[in-house]
């Protein structure tokens, strides 16, 4: 019951989102003879005159990427204290079940939720490839999944932990925002461009693409594990976090 309420609860922005990545992946696919021509200069030497590079392009170094990393923010609000601003936490506290159980279960359903996102453009791209006459390998495809998922935890995590201890509707999107961009910022920093720390750069593999002139095909390298690993430590520590959080609240 806990897992269909926290469904109920976060249904409408799943779908929303699942729509608008499952659109815009289409229509790179199905219209990308008139894209192409107005890819910038700094495309070039990604190859994205071919159809590999287009998508790598415009879907997981490009507009789709940043998209997913935006709304996951919104997919992580939850936490008893929003459902104290619109009445009914009561109403949750009343059921059988421990803050704990509750919390676990809008954990776990947002966490599918988001396998299910990071797995769309890898179960749309490469099927409708093949009705405009162009190849894109599904393996390929899903190893940008697991960087999306692996990468969009953490997103998902701290979004969930800025919701459960901060007040207000919008406090925890904008705070979850505002640090990304933070992110992004001082990962140019010199003294630790070195380390990479830029999670959009390891969600798009920036910098780790290459040319396969056989294949004729942009591949990426194989999956950084040891950072993602890193990365997903990170997400169960601030999920961990909102729990303990939770736990303390007084509703």
């Amino acid at each position: 019951m806990l897992w269909y309420k926290a469904w109920i609860e976060s249904r409408t922005r799943f779908i929303l989102i699942a729509v608008c990545l499952t659109v815009f992946c289409a229509a790179v696919v199905l219209f990308h003879g008139q894209v192409e021509p107005v890819l910038t200069e700094a495309l070039r030497g990604l190859r994205s005159r071919t159809f590999s590079g287009h998508v790598y392009s415009l879907v997981y170094s490009g507009t789709a990427k940043g998209m997913f990393a935006i709304l996951v923010i919104f997919l992580g609000l939850g936490g008893l204290g929003r459902e104290r601003t619109h009445g009914t936490a009561f109403f949750t506290l009343a059921l059988p079940a421990t803050r704990f159980q509750i919390i676990v279960a809008q954990m776990a359903v947002g966490l599918l939720e988001l396998a299910i996102l990071s797995l769309l453009p890898a179960l749309s791209i490469p099927p409708l490839s093949v009705l405009v006459h162009q190849y894109y390998p599904f393996t390929q495809a899903l190893h940008f999944s697991v960087l999306w998922f692996c990468c969009g935890s953490i997103v998902f995590a701290a979004s969930f932990f800025l919701s459960v201890v901060l007040p207000g509707e919008y406090t925890a999107p904008v705070a979850c925002f505002l640090i990304m961009m933070l992110d992004a910022g001082a990962s140019d920093w010199r003294p630790v461009i070195v380390w990479r720390l830029n999670l959009m750069w390891t969600m798009g593999d920036f910098n780790t693409m290459h040319w396969d002139p056989e294949l004729n095909l942009l591949l990426s390298a194989p999956l950084p594990w040891a950072r993602l690993a890193v990365i997903m430590f990170l997400a169960l520590c601030m999920l961990a976090a909102a729990v303990r959080s939770t736990r303390k609240q007084d509703f």
